[in-house]
């Protein structure tokens, strides 16, 4: 018998899912942009982002949590500046820590005066609220303590209206101690005022009491087809003195003109005591700032100024569409400094969409003094919206290069989204991969007239037989096209002129919107197929048949039967990538849902049902719209992934060592097997005709690719059957130890 080693690299991950690749995240590949290293370059970019301060690790300095409610992401950056300092490091470990259903909008505040940050968060219709438990000793919790909060108005309990595109303002409204609600009321022309009564009903401050005091709180009004605001408006229902009382609700008003939108920041600007106001507008790209000219807290009074270039004593805000402001420390002072976001998902700036202005005054005299358009932004790998990575040797050094497409981005002259490809070059070396930004607009494609130019995806390969590689670019319009690669072999590549791409019979190749190619020699005889990913979620594959040149001749629109749609919606934009590991196609698929798929039993397979071995790929989910692209960047035997996502930026990881990756099943002798193959419930394995003395010196051992170990058995009889209820799909290793000689079969649970 033949002695045979192999090598398991454990991983310790929470994953409950086995992937049989073993991705996890890794920072350690640098990127560089105007020689400036990019810090958060594999964060995953930030398009539509709400901001607030916490305490993550509990060390007493305010970290920053981000919620992008591009894709209701949650990042989480740890302070490490001293006093009037910014340095923010990435810290990803602690996003899982928050709910996983957080959407819409989601602002951290302290109700319970427990020096924790609490949760409100939009709920249908309102807000729901989770309770800070968590500690040094456990780390961060969250409980659920309020699923709709409620408010009493004209004598009677009902639900508080909130919207979802809306920011409220929480916050101590009347200086008592516990927190009150700020926020546009149906009719989106007036602020209402949810007054907490948990102080005067309880003496504390750990409660959620509301009654809601007055639905024109400030005494304006915001025009319901602009953002124009009408203070003192006294004379119009239901703003009329008439109607208000000192804190007294209004009567009762119907839901004609709804404002399509608002954002509130409560906050004291001129050391009033009492909280002016700043508001965005869903249409409109400034912030009004209204100055309250109350003396006292609880005494309706109106706002009396009104500034629409806040902060006109800097850089006013000009972000369209629909700016949100928010109120934190960004410099580690203890002095609330100013975040100015897009609050909305669509047609906004998505690469210079966060304004940083740190406070030069104090907590209740602000001095905000603009700093960056771009903040943690600019040190990110960040092209807008939806981004689409690829590797390419562009200058034929041998060194894989990085691009990064995108669904598209603002274009502040036209107000439109815009494909560009941003082009980074490894500058570094077969064993350390480095990579800088060169261009935004990869071979000037975005000015060409391609399609739409919106979302340009590309494949590359050597379709014409002179030795460079050529290009495939799909297009929003769901139409590919071919560039031909002048540059000739081993010089930067030169893509000057397209043309649309024909199948074999002279027909358009297309099948409905978005088209995500990809060239891969898929029959193995030696010239580059085409499998095109489609909207769908299914795979479109094109044989090669020219000699000397490409002829794609129409095969399936259903490659492999696969499908990764989400059934609600039968939207999947599929995004493939095909693996060669030890002569064997892997199959990864990136899906609108965000989930990573992964196939295999792919060779000689063209027209059967690829094998699905795991739907979520070790639990990876950076945000709707996965994109992923794989490569062996430092030649270390582990696979490098860079993972696109609806937030424009890009995601690194590094897999398992590849010898562990789809390992062929290894028939080491015939004393030795397992069945069934692939199993269900029960497996058996079979060591055959073994000795009575090796049987008590032989273990069975289980692990699955990762190296983690599972079972192990220590045989009485040589047919040991296994249960496998309860067990992940996937594969697994079996491993049979007896003396010094092991031995190794590949196990599929299916």
């Amino acid at each position: 018998m033949i002695k045979k080693s192999f090598y398991l690299l454990v991983f310790t991950l929470s994953s409950a899912v086995y992937g049989q690749f073993g991705f996890e995240r890794t920072m350690e590949i640098d990127a560089f942009k105007d020689g400036d290293i990019q810090t958060y370059a594999w964060a995953g970019g930030m398009d539509y982002c709400q901001f607030s301060n916490i305490d993550l690790n509990f060390d007493g300095v305010q970290d920053l949590f981000v919620f992008d409610r591009t894709c209701n992401k949650v990042l989480t950056f740890l302070q490490m500046g001293g006093v009037g300092e910014i340095n923010f490091v990435y810290a990803p470990e602690y996003e899982s820590d928050f709910p996983e259903d957080l959407h819409d909008w989601a602002l951290l505040v302290d109700y319970n005066c427990d020096g924790k940050q609490d949760i409100f968060t939009y709920a249908l219709g309102g807000a729901r609220v989770f309770l800070n438990t968590g500690s040094a000793g456990t780390g961060n919790e969250f409980t659920l303590v309020n699923p709709l909060l409620r408010t009493t108005i004209y004598g009677s309990l009902t639900y508080m209206y909130l919207s979802s595109p809306d920011i409220p303002a929480i916050v101590d409204l009347d200086g008592d101690g516990d927190l009150d609600v700020l926020g546009f009321g149906v009719l989106g022309t007036a602020v209402e005022y949810h007054k907490n009564l948990s102080v005067e009903t309880y003496g504390t401050c750990d409660s959620l009491v509301f009654e809601t005091k007055n639905i024109c709180w400030g005494r304006f009004r915001e025009d319901a087809a602009s953002n124009d605001v009408t203070l003192w408006d006294t004379l119009v229902y239901p703003c009329r003195d008439i109607d208000l009382g000192d804190e007294m609700p209004t009567h009762p008003i119907d839901h004609d003109d709804r404002h399509a939108g608002s954002s509130v920041l409560a906050l004291d600007l001129d050391d009033s005591g009492v909280l002016d106001l700043v508001l965005g507008d869903i249409s409109y790209n400034n912030l009004t700032m209204l100055l309250n000219s109350g003396t006292e807290v609880n005494s309706n009074s109106g706002m009396y100024l009104q500034d629409n270039a806040f902060p006109s004593e800097s850089l006013p805000v000009d972000l369209p569409i629909f700016p949100a402001a928010y109120h934190l420390d960004i410099n580690n002072d203890g002095i609330r400094d100013l975040i100015v976001a897009p609050n909305s998902k669509v047609g906004s700036e998505n690469r210079l969409g966060v304004w940083l202005y740190l406070n030069e005054g104090t907590e209740t005299l602000p001095h905000f003094i603009f700093q960056q358009k771009d903040f943690l932004q600019g040190e990110m790998i960040e092209n807008g919206t939806s981004s689409l990575p690829v590797f390419f040797d562009h200058n034929g050094d041998g060194l894989l290069d990085l691009l990064v497409s995108s669904q598209g981005h603002y274009d502040a002259l036209s107000g439109n989204q815009l494909c560009k490809i941003a082009y980074y070059e490894n500058i570094g070396t077969a064993t350390v991969p480095v990579y800088e930004f060169v261009t935004d607009d990869y071979q000037d494609l975005s000015t060409k007239g391609i399609g739409e130019s919106l979302v340009f995806y590309p494949a590359f390969g050597d379709l014409d037989g002179d030795g460079d590689e050529d290009m495939i670019l799909g297009e929003y319009e769901g139409y590919c096209y071919y560039l031909e690669n002048t540059g000739g072999a081993g010089n930067p590549a030169i893509f000057n002129t397209f043309t649309t791409l024909l199948n074999s019979e002279g027909g358009l190749i297309f099948e409905g919107t978005y088209a995500y190619p990809n060239l891969v020699d898929l029959d193995r005889d030696g010239d580059q197929d085409l499998v095109i990913g489609r909207r769908t979620g299914k795979l479109q594959y094109f044989e090669n048949t020219g000699v000397g040149t490409y002829n794609f001749e129409f095969v399936t629109s259903n490659l492999g039967n696969i499908n990764v749609a989400d059934p609600g919606t039968s939207q999947g934009h599929a995004v493939t990538q095909f693996i060669d590991l030890d002569g064997e196609y892997q199959l990864l698929v990136g899906c609108k849902r965000g989930f990573v798929y992964y196939f295999d039993d792919i060779e000689a397979n063209m027209d059967g049902t690829f094998h699905l071995v795991d739907s979520i790929v070790d639990d990876i989910l950076i945000g709707t719209y996965a994109a992923p692209a794989v490569a062996n960047l430092n030649g270390d035997n582990r696979l490098e992934l860079v993972l696109g996502n609806r937030r424009g930026g890009v995601a690194l990881y590094e897999s398992a060592p590849t010898s562990s990756i789809g390992l062929p099943s290894l028939n080491l002798t015939d004393q030795f097997s397992v069945y069934p193959n692939p199993a269900q419930n029960l497996v058996a394995v079979d060591l055959g005709t073994i000795a009575g003395s090796e049987l008590a010196t032989c273990s069975i051992v289980l692990y699955n690719v990762r190296g983690q170990l599972i079972k192990t058995i220590k045989p009485t009889t040589n047919l040991t059957e296994i249960s496998l209820e309860n067990w992940d799909k996937g594969t697994y290793i079996v491993q049979v130890i007896s003396g010094e000689n092991t031995f190794y079969q590949k196990l599929v649970i299916q």
